[in-house]
């Protein structure tokens, strides 16, 4: 039994007519009427009955038109998934996430914008590290990945999304709360919270080589595992935490507030990857194609706008 079969019986049992049914397919009435002999002799039943100049379903035919219509539907329905796969409208794209970018930075941005032109996209995403991204890259165990670091192996190409100042977190509290600004020598004597530097080994290492560059030995806290219970902790006035310009946004809502600090160079950035050799995937390539939008579109709101000179005016002779 071939599926033309199942779609001539279709068609001739809603038209309730040989000859109808053969127009509407465009083919003429002898080599459907030979498809569906092959048919009945499949079957080993009689599937239509004469019936004034038409025919009519047996028990038998009405039957087979439920199970042939289902049939028929899951067909069409899997080559429809099958195209809109192709187009890259379909399916599930992994991403790697690095913790403390995702929320605070573009990530958000990117997802919205993909979910608005392909809603049937589904999307997982992980928590890794930079390393671990990396890894996760090359083995294709994810197909995207976003964090704060460019990745050293040029197969994986990267685009830079946005970057913010990095100060301090603190609770509103805190001695230091009243200063406007702060400069590393203020983080002499404080307590500071950090995550397990295995999670975030660059981040650490960048850190503590700027503050031992200003001749300041960070007093760091016993790792803390959850960014949550950091950002608790330091809510209730225990130490101090280092955050982003774009978290102070979110603090300003909060028991805990945030201050720019002078010399410690260093910004957050927030960096969108994946393998060169999948960009052109049907899958991957609407992600990237909305990722270099966004990317666009935050460098040009970066630029300094023009002033245009207004015009001096022109004073009426009296």
């Amino acid at each position: 039994m071939e599926l033309r079969h199942l779609r001539y019986f279709v068609a001739i049992a809603e038209a309730e007519s040989f000859r109808r049914a053969a127009e509407k397919l465009r083919i003429s009435q002898p080599p459907l009427s030979r498809q569906m002999q092959q048919l009945r002799d499949e079957v080993g039943v009689e599937l239509f009955a004469p019936s004034g100049r038409g025919v009519k379903l047996t028990g038998p035919g009405h039957v087979l038109l439920d199970r042939a219509r289902e049939v028929l539907a899951r067909i069409d329905s899997a080559i429809e998934e099958a195209r809109e796969a192709a187009q890259g409208n379909l399916g599930t794209i992994t991403i790697g996430f690095e913790p403390g970018t995702a929320f605070f930075g573009e990530l958000y941005t990117v997802i919205s914008r993909l979910r608005k032109l392909h809603q049937r996209l589904n999307l997982q995403m992980l928590p890794m590290n930079s390393s671990e991204q990396w890894e996760a890259l090359r083995l294709e165990k994810v197909l995207f990945a976003y964090g704060r670091h460019r990745p050293t192996d040029p197969s994986i190409e990267s685009v830079e999304l946005g970057r913010a100042q990095l100060g301090i977190a603190m609770s509103k509290q805190h001695r230091l709360a009243r200063k406007p600004r702060l400069t590393v020598k203020d983080l002499a004597t404080e307590l500071v919270l950090m995550e397990p530097r295995q999670s975030y080994p660059q981040f650490h290492d960048d850190v503590i080589a700027a503050a031992r560059a200003h001749g300041v030995v960070l007093k760091l806290a016993p790792d803390v595992v959850d960014s949550e219970a950091v950002w608790t902790l330091v809510a209730s006035g225990i130490g101090l935490t280092f955050a982003s310009e774009k978290e102070a946004y979110f603090l300003k809502i909060g028991p805990a507030t945030w201050r720019p600090m002078d010399g410690l160079g260093i910004d957050v950035r927030e960096i969108a990857m994946w393998r060169r050799a999948n960009a052109a995937l049907p899958l991957l390539r609407p992600l990237v194609e909305v990722v270099r939008t966004v990317a666009s579109l935050s460098k040009s709101s970066d630029k300094p706008r023009r002033r245009t000179p207004r015009r001096p005016t022109r004073q009426r002779a009296t």
